[in-house]
């Protein structure tokens, strides 16, 4: 039986709609990953197994709490077969249980079976990882010995901290703007330092260093915040104080923790709140409003902004308040899905980059476009002696490898004068570039003859058909070889790396690898810059992609 024509016809259209849709899913994949991982905190960033998806924040109303998701479920290693880890299992099981019990680490304010069970998971998980693949294949016994030396008191403290979330309160020091530094209240335990209300505070000793473990308990107390209140006295006038330095570990709740200072009859309070969304020990910075705050420097500290005045005014000390509030799930993952680009802004002068990267993108489309422009119709429809040569000449040029004019361009440019100034990055646009000219060359050939010959007959020039006739005939190659320069000037990162030392010129693709160097290992900051200099080109590309098709396909036709 013959198939319908209008079957078969609809059959190769909902195929090449598949096709079509399929390839958009595969290439969008590196886009998803990369904003996806921006909105990870960096300790999710190298999870393993790796995911998709970034964890939902705990939002804590009670603290310390065991984070039940901190750990992957127990489950078989890749190396060991199914009927060998049904065997071997259980006494692997029983073997990490007697160690976790034998180190006795786990505190008495923690929910003891809630705790060793994520810890279990932990420690499992990391023993299995760094046993050997054969081990799994030999005795019970032999592979008990070796999954025991494993079993360190390292790595079973580890997992206990990373299972038991504790906000941790340190030494809190004061730094003038003569660059001296003290320790506040530097003799007395740190819980005496605090006055707290809405939780408490419990002197304790964590891998070395003396802190404070904070305990609170929204729901018991009613209100969601807890506040801690300190009078600090000054080695040096408060006015000549530049920032405050706490020492904290956060129990990851991304709760919001805000400041207020209070000396000399004055009030500050902080800009911005801190997000509790780490698990490790840092150092909270409060500065007050400077010079710092314009420069180019990573900003990572909260600005102290005046906040009217206070009835504190005693001589020689100021009074600090902590306030902790308490985030909802829905606050808690808008904070979180925010805070990698927050911080991106904060680091690096991003609007600086954006403006400098949006001049040299708009310097060279108008250059590419002018000169690529003027040179293919010198070549498409004027006669002179040589063109052809010419032509076979610049196509030459596309067989040169970059590598090959960098350093004779260097040279060049450098003796006009042009190095460290963004001359050397758009001024050449105005030469064009070969394949810009021969993709209008093979445009313009394809205008029909008669049209020019009608202009001139009108009385137009060389310059007059190129402008009346020649230029709104190659709309869509315009918007093509705009559409590449774009891209090409947006994520140009060579040509900055080279011509340029001085920061405050960056532009932002040498500005995110600068980033790069002064975060250190924040692969979530530095996938939140990378996202923000990619959506650009991805949204110019999809409300510009039917001229980019049309001077693609239109190149070359005739008549």
């Amino acid at each position: 039986m013959v198939e319908p024509r209008g079957t078969r016809g609809l059959a190769r259209r909902l195929t090449l709609y598949a096709l079509l849709v399929g390839g958009s899913v595969l290439f969008s994949i590196p886009f998803a990953w990369l904003l996806l991982s921006s909105f990870k905190t960096n300790d999710e960033q190298f999870r393993d197994p790796p995911t998709w998806l970034p964890r939902t924040p705990s939002a804590a109303t009670a603290s310390p709490y065991v984070a039940r998701d901190e750990f992957e479920p127990v489950g078989r290693p890749r190396a060991c077969p199914r009927m060998r880890w049904d065997e071997v299992r259980p006494a692997l099981l029983d073997a990490t249980a007697k160690a976790v019990d034998a180190a006795k680490l786990p505190p008495h304010s923690a929910p003891a079976d809630e705790l060793r069970s994520e810890m279990l998971e932990g420690i499992f998980l990391a023993a299995a990882r760094n046993v050997a693949d054969q081990a799994w294949f030999e005795s019970v016994e032999t592979l008990l010995e070796k999954w025991s030396r494993q079993l360190t008191p390292s790595l079973i403290a580890n997992c206990r901290d990373k299972a038991y979330k504790r906000f941790l309160i340190g030494p809190l020091r004061a730094k003038s703007i003569e660059q001296q530094e003290e320790t506040l209240r530097r003799a007395e335990p740190t819980a005496s330092v605090w006055q707290a209300q809405g939780c408490t505070l419990a002197n304790q000793t964590t891998e070395g260093r003396p802190c404070a473990l904070l305990s609170y308990d929204f729901a018991k107390s009613g209100k969601r915040e807890a506040t801690l209140s300190a009078v600090l006295p000054l080695g040096f006038p408060v006015a000549k104080m530049k920032k405050l330095i706490l020492s904290l570990r956060p129990d990851h709740s991304w709760n919001a923790l805000d400041a207020t200072l209070e000396a000399d009859g004055q009030r500050w309070a902080s800009a911005e709140p801190y997000n509790a969304g780490s698990d490790q020990w840092q150092e909270l910075v409060w500065q007050f409003p400077s010079d710092d705050d314009r420069s180019m420097k990573v900003k990572s500290w909260i600005v102290l902004k005046p906040a009217g005045v206070s009835d504190f005014a005693e001589p020689g000390k100021m009074r600090l308040t902590l306030t902790l509030r308490g985030r909802s799930r829905t606050e808690a993952w808008g904070t979180k899905l925010w805070n990698n680009f927050r911080w991106a802004f904060k680091h690096m002068p991003f609007w600086r980059y954006v403006a400098i990267s949006s001049f040299l993108c708009l310097m060279n489309i108008v250059g590419q476009l002018l000169g690529s422009s003027l040179a293919a119709y010198a070549f498409a429809r004027l006669r002179w002696p040589g063109r052809e040569f010419c032509f076979i000449l610049l196509l030459g040029t596309l067989m040169l490898p970059g590598a090959v004019t960098m350093v004779p361009s260097f040279l060049i440019f450098k003796n006009l004068g042009w190095y460290n100034t963004l001359l050397v990055l758009w001024v050449p646009s105005f030469c064009g570039s070969a394949f810009n000219i021969f993709l209008l060359r093979q445009f313009m050939r394809g205008i029909p003859k008669d049209l020019e010959d009608a202009a001139k007959i009108d009385g137009c020039s060389y310059l007059g058909v190129y402008r009346h006739v020649i230029l709104p005939s190659i709309g869509p190659a315009l918007a093509t070889i705009a559409i590449f320069t774009f891209m090409g000037s947006w994520n140009n990162f060579m040509g900055p790396l080279i011509f340029l030392n001085d920061q405050s010129k960056y532009p932002l693709a040498l500005g995110i690898f600068g980033l790069q160097t002064q975060a250190g290992g924040n692969f979530g900051l530095i996938m939140a810059a990378s996202a923000l200099m990619a959506l650009p080109v991805v949204v110019m590309f999809f409300f510009c992609q039917r001229y980019f098709i049309q001077g693609i396909t239109l190149t070359g036709m005739k008549n």
